[in-house]
């Protein structure tokens, strides 16, 4: 007699490979009926993969929008395969997608089609990212003007970043429902984008090469006066004080504290 944990695996492996071999071991084991056997087989089978394809669909809506409902499905079919679920939560699901479709044969035409994945998987992942704190900036009151260069910034957990060769951005803008205007996108041009999340919904920025440098400093950790000269070797003309303000009273920058103070 097999231990539970054998036969759960063997299970599984009937499920995602769906070969004869398999099910037979399978229907050994448990002492069914063949037929009956493959048919409940069958539904346990379309089940799981229905559902982690809808999954799949609901967190990748763009790349589905590209190609295709139907290719979008065969896609996801090799995926899942490839790629079992290890969480209860079908949000968790799909972390390396964007992965599998930029190495995806029939998908070599679209070039561009992974990091829309990517930018889709932040999206998703900011929008369930937890919540931040109170914000903590008390300290701005207190320090004189000549350390202000030693600050050092906290971002909202619920931000994220993401740079890219590809237009992706504009992709994502043209392809919305309440999009309206030109369709047309340069595929010449890439994109630096910043992604929020307010009241639940998920909103994406455009960011010059000088306003990328100085928040992805910040967001390492770089006291002020380096995430300022990071930003300024970008754009020597750049307002960095200006954008500085902008993000605290957004609450983009929710937390600071002098260098010396994390040691």
């Amino acid at each position: 007699m097999l231990a539970l944990p054998e036969i759960q695996s063997r299970f599984y492996a009937a499920i995602m490979a769906g070969t004869e071999p398999v099910e037979v071991a399978v229907l050994q084991v448990l002492e069914e009926d063949a037929r009956r056997g493959r048919r409940r087989l069958a539904a346990y089978r379309r089940g799981i993969f229905g559902n982690l394809c809808n999954a799949l669909v609901a967190t990748y809506p763009l790349v589905s929008r590209i190609v295709g409902l139907p290719f979008f499905r065969e896609a996801a079919r090799h995926y899942i395969v490839a790629n079992p679920s290890r969480s209860g939560d079908l949000n968790d699901y799909g972390e390396s997608f964007a992965g599998f479709i930029g190495d995806y044969p029939h998908a070599r035409e679209l070039p561009y089609l992974a990091d829309v994945a990517r930018l889709e998987w932040l999206v998703q992942s900011t929008r369930h990212a937890a919540d931040c704190g109170p914000a903590d900036l008390s300290i701005l009151a207190g320090i004189p003007a000549e350390r202000y260069g030693d600050l050092v910034f906290e971002l909202d957990p619920t931000c994220a970043r993401m740079d890219s060769v590809w237009p992706v951005h504009a992709v994502w803008r043209v392809n919305q429902e309440a999009y309206i205007g030109d369709m047309q996108v340069d595929f010449s041009r890439g994109c630096r984008i910043l992604l929020r999340r307010h009241m639940g919904a998920v909103s994406l920025e455009s960011l010059s090469a000088a306003e990328a440098a100085f928040l992805d400093a910040l967001a390492g950790r770089m006291p002020l006066a380096q995430a300022a000269a990071a930003a300024l070797h970008e754009d020597a003309d750049f307002d960095f004080g200006t954008r500085l303000q902008e993000w605290m009273a957004s609450g983009l920058l929710y937390k600071t504290m002098l260098e010396t103070s994390m040691e």
